[in-house]
């Protein structure tokens, strides 16, 4: 890719080398008419002095035949240089399509280095690589996982029949098993709206005659504010997926 876009700029080089010379040709021609409008009108003063001197038998045939010839010559000279004149003038805008193009070129080229890159839209930590150097990559496919270790919060899959005295920002603490000592504060921002098993790989149906009643759960997510002590949250290695004990203080 990089040796196409390479290709590519050489070649609106070339084109804008194109294009410069065209608009040099354009004003050369314009120039040109100038001075062949100048001789066109001495040849016509020419030939309507001589005609008049040919009239009255002043000047011989071959004579006024000269003055004609170049009376016709400068005529269709001017008339050539008006027709360049318009071909520089198409020749500029072919080269600026040609420089046009091979703008666009180059910014296709550049598209598709930019997807040659892949950004993750957090700042985090990988957690798992899925794919090896060399592996082909399929459009939608997993390259790596990354966990956001900026913004954490803890889930509580609470019980329906204890969830009717749960509201937002009610206060809650727990502990982490990884840190038994310290004890963290934060407060119910999130209530599910659904329970947890209408999302699982194989959701429960009643339509198969089971009607057997199996307390379901609601996750409720909870922020991780600070300590009861006032440490920072920064001075422990939180991690995805630790374990808790959650308990959310009632009003």
């Amino acid at each position: 890719i990089l040796a196409q876009r390479a290709h590519a700029v050489t070649m609106k080089k070339q084109a804008e080398a194109g294009k410069i010379q065209a608009e040099a040709q354009y004003q050369y021609n314009q120039e040109n008419i100038k001075v062949l409008e100048v001789n066109y009108s001495k040849a016509k003063s020419d030939y309507e002095r001589g005609k008049k001197q040919f009239d009255g038998g002043v000047i011989p045939q071959e004579q006024f035949d000269h003055l004609n010839k170049a009376y016709d010559a400068a005529g269709a000279q001017l008339d050539a240089a008006k027709t360049q004149l318009k071909v520089s003038a198409a020749q500029i805008e072919s080269a600026g399509a040609s420089v046009a193009s091979a703008q666009a070129q180059i910014h296709v080229i550049e598209t598709q280095l930019e997807n040659t890159r892949l950004y993750s839209p957090i700042t985090g930590l990988v957690a798992k690589r899925w794919l090896l150097p060399g592996d082909v990559v399929q459009p939608g496919q997993s390259v790596f996982t990354v966990t956001n270790n900026h913004k954490l919060w803890v889930i509580v899959y609470l019980e329906e029949t204890k969830i009717a005295g749960v509201h937002l920002n009610q206060p809650s603490i727990f502990t982490v098993d990884a840190f038994p000592d310290a004890t963290f504060t934060g407060k119910v921002f999130s209530i599910g709206t659904n329970t947890a098993s209408q999302f699982s790989l194989i959701p429960p149906s009643n339509a198969s005659g089971n009607f057997t009643k199996v307390t379901q759960r609601i996750p409720v997510k909870i922020s991780i504010d600070g300590t009861d002590d006032g440490k920072k949250i920064s001075n422990y290695d939180l991690r995805a997926g630790m374990s808790v004990v959650t308990k959310i203080v009632k009003d």
